[in-house]
């Protein structure tokens, strides 16, 4: 079986490093990818772990143009008395495609970047609260969309 995913956009806001319970370093963003298709752009949650983790929360900002490769994870919430599936991305690799210096708000052939003031992820960062599970070395977010497994 295979699950994997290879995505390039924009990050949507500046990353916070954060630390699991079990002071493992996280990042939780969302990706703007465009669809060239269709002109639409996709606001997809992602996750980043340890030394990826440290490595974009010290070097991107809002707006970084980024390579992902990951895999994806899903699972079922009911808290809010509606069935819902939850979708987001696992960062394995993530390459830094803008270099220093290079003007946030076009995607480096003068496009301009997709407009993330339509998008809240507030929400998607306020509710984070990691748990550690260490009987099966997963991690879960109580209240939020997230479980992730390490």
């Amino acid at each position: 079986m295979l699950n994997r995913v290879s995505l390039v956009g924009r990050l949507t806001r500046d990353l916070e490093l954060k630390n699991s319970v079990n002071n493992k370093p996280f990042v939780a963003f969302t990706l703007a990818v465009n669809n060239n298709f269709n002109n639409q752009t996709s606001f997809i949650p992602c996750f980043a772990w340890n030394k990826t983790a440290e490595n974009m929360s010290r070097y991107l900002k809002k707006g970084s143009l980024i390579a992902l490769d990951g895999r994806l994870q899903t699972r079922t919430d009911n808290t809010s008395g509606q069935m819902i599936t939850i979708v987001q991305v696992i960062a394995d690799i993530v390459s830094f495609l803008d270099s220093r210096g290079t003007t946030i708000g076009t995607d480096g052939e003068g496009a301009p970047m997709p407009n993330t003031n339509d998008f809240n992820s507030t929400t998607f960062d306020q509710q984070l609260q990691p748990q550690d599970d260490s009987n099966n070395n997963s991690i879960s977010f109580d209240g939020d969309d997230a479980i992730l497994w390490d």
